[in-house]
């Protein structure tokens, strides 16, 4: 992937130009986005932009952000030149988007945040929907565990709904079940991970949600690393699927389909459809999902996730879907939490 490197005003080139209409006529869309490397939150996005091309006939720049300044100065330049549609991807999209923005100008999108504008169309996701299934998953594989890890990327808000959905989730069949937390604060550093895996597992965690990303590649090094001692640990990939037959132990995904969103994106920017405004994307939309419950995957491995389980898992996801169980998200601060000592 080439980094893209922008000054306010310069003159960014189209990372590719694709399809059958003229130079003169093709529309040119920007992407803005952290950069991009394996990370399958966005090299989803890169992928769909360049399937679209080649069907819709655009140009497009893909600018990659190394820190903030690059945020900034990427929004301002894709503002100033001619750019028909701007998506930025990711929480750091939300501010200079609605900073940029006019209900003139050029079209703007953001991916999984909410600019909080009018001007701008903002895509987020109902994670706790799939989160909720990922513990569903956890609990009934795992029923008589006393111990659940998490390793999320970073302690916050965004992190919320996804430790909520997971424990209310393992909590179906497992209601005295306790829970330890731990963050890489990386989206890509695979270190911090692999030694949180391995702290959990000497806890006496078999299970552990692989909240971090690209960080996650940490978990399943050591889940090969125990297995080699007779020691387990199991648990699942972010984004996109990512079970594999050489790592059995990468049980399932929590997907966010980014792609999907992009795609819908275009579409809607060409069929003259794309609002300005909040839409929440969930089960019922299959942007999110979980691997082998809502989409099939490269490997299961059926001694973990038997015919039971998925069957236990795809009931409830029907049931969310049909609006017979309501997740309602609570704060933060009135949670009763089960930590692990």
């Amino acid at each position: 992937m080439k980094k893209f490197v922008v000054l306010v005003l310069a003159f960014v080139f189209a990372l590719s130009c694709i399809g059958t209409a003229s130079a003169a006529d093709a529309k040119r869309i920007a992407v803005i986005c952290d950069t991009v490397g394996t990370n399958l939150f966005l090299t989803q996005v890169v992928d769909m932009v360049e399937q679209k091309a080649g069907e819709l006939g655009y140009e497009y720049s893909i600018m990659e952000c190394a820190d903030t300044d690059e945020w900034k100065n990427n929004y301002e330049a894709a503002a100033h030149e001619g750019y028909d549609l701007i998506v930025g991807v990711g929480w750091q999209a939300a501010e200079f988007a609605a900073e940029n923005a006019t209900a003139d100008g050029a079209k703007f999108a953001v991916i999984d945040t909410d600019a909080g504008s009018e001007n701008v169309a903002s895509f987020s996701y109902n994670e706790e929907q799939a989160a909720y299934v990922m513990g569903l998953m956890a609990g009934k594989a795992f029923p008589d565990e006393d111990i659940y890890g998490y390793i999320g990327c970073f302690d916050g808000s965004g992190s919320w709904k996804y430790r909520w959905g997971f424990m209310e989730g393992v909590k179906v069949s497992n209601p005295d079940a306790k829970f330890t937390f731990n963050w890489t604060n990386s989206y890509t550093d695979p270190t911090n991970a692999h030694e949180f895996a391995l702290q959990m597992q000497a806890m006496g965690a078999t299970y552990i949600f692989g909240g971090a990303a690209a960080c996650n590649n940490g978990i399943f090094q050591a889940a090969l690393e125990l297995a080699n001692e007779g020691k387990y640990i199991y648990s699942i990939g972010q984004d996109a699927d990512e079970t594999r037959e050489d790592n059995p132990y990468i049980l399932s995904s929590q997907l966010k389909n980014t792609g999907v969103t992009m795609g819908l994106i275009l579409d809607k920017f060409f069929d003259g459809t794309l609002e300005g405004g909040l839409t929440e994307l969930k089960l019922a939309d299959g942007a999110i999902g979980a691997t082998w419950v809502t989409n099939d995957g490269a490997y299961r491995n059926t001694e973990i996730l038997t015919d039971e389980v998925l069957d236990f898992c795809k009931e409830n996801v029907q049931k969310i879907i049909d609006g017979e169980l309501v997740l309602e998200l609570p704060d933060e601060s009135t949670y009763q939490f089960n930590i692990a000592q």
